[in-house]
């Protein structure tokens, strides 16, 4: 059965005239009459009755059977092209840190995608629990964080590692070089990286002291360094990116370095799709981030 023929015919049906239905598909009334008689006569029996005179169609008692089973074949139509196409694309699902979106997957995934063009990404920021519990729940094939945690059925490897640069606002009275007394807490856009970075960091600052703003993202920073003395550490992959996109800010040389944020890559231990392409995701991160590092900031 064509459908093409019970597609115009659930169109009449839906509007109950023929230059309605001819409308909605961009042909003439004449091709719609056309193709309900190709359907008629193949069916060999008759679908509307035709009144002379009278615009709007009713159905006859074939007509009326017809529609659930044209219906049902039109979605079977829809779900087997739909199958078609999907089969011709690799799809990855990930789930990631937010900072680690912005700076390194927004650079790596578009180019996997050039070099392979029937693979398809779709991205899910969230915390590290949200990276963690995705993973474990099939919601996502990868998922990647700063935290490495210890869940039943999942793997982690540490692919790659973050330092912590300083960053404020141009305008700032602060010198290139800078100790932890320098810096105000009242001053800070503060984000809790991991457990090791919010320990270190209790260490050199009140944390009873208030924060200029506190976050759960490095993207959501830039609006917060107009303020003069703001000041943020921000891995360094997503420091380069703004540093680039905005020349109101600089970085600073912190004496106390803060710890290194370790990227890990969070998967399954029986991966649903193909372990290749994963691989290759997490080899094409680790590289574009020895890049990163290796670039002077």
């Amino acid at each position: 059965m064509n459908p093409e023929l019970l597609q115009t015919f659930l169109k009449i049906v839906e509007y109950k005239q023929i230059s309605q239905a001819a409308d909605s598909l961009y042909i003439t009334q004449a091709a719609v009459s056309n193709r309900l008689r190709r359907l008629e006569s193949q069916l060999g029996v008759t679908l509307i009755n035709r009144l002379k005179g009278q615009s709007i169609v009713t159905l006859t008692r074939y007509g009326e059977k017809l529609v659930p089973i044209a219906e049902q074949w039109m979605q079977l139509v829809h779900q087997t092209t739909n199958l078609k196409e999907s089969a011709n694309f690799h799809n990855v699902k990930i789930i990631s840190a937010p900072s680690i979106s912005e700076s390194i997957l927004s650079v790596v995934c578009p180019m996997l995608m050039q070099e392979d063009p029937a693979l398809r990404y779709s991205l899910i920021n969230g915390n590290a629990d949200t990276v963690y519990n995705g993973v474990a729940d099939g919601v996502a094939d990868i998922g990647f964080a700063f935290y490495k945690m210890y869940r039943h059925q999942i793997t982690t490897r540490k692919i790659s590692e973050e330092k912590l640069v300083l960053v404020t606002n141009s305008h700032s009275k602060y010198p290139d070089m800078v100790t932890v007394d320098m810096l105000s807490r009242h001053d800070e856009i503060y984000m809790p990286w991991n457990d090791e970075f919010d320990a270190w960091h209790t260490m050199c600052w009140d944390s009873e002291l208030q924060p200029l703003v506190t976050l759960d993202s490095g993207v959501l920073i830039l609006p917060y360094l107009s303020f003069k003395q703001a000041w943020a550490l921000i891995p360094e992959s997503l420091a380069h990116q703004l540093l680039v996109r905005d020349p109101t800010l600089r970085s600073l040389h912190l004496i106390e370095q803060p710890p290194i944020l370790p990227v890990v890559a969070v998967k399954k231990k029986s991966p649903g799709m193909e372990q290749q392409e994963l691989e290759r995701l997490e080899f094409k991160i680790r590289s574009e981030l020895y890049k990163i590092h290796q670039a002077k900031i």
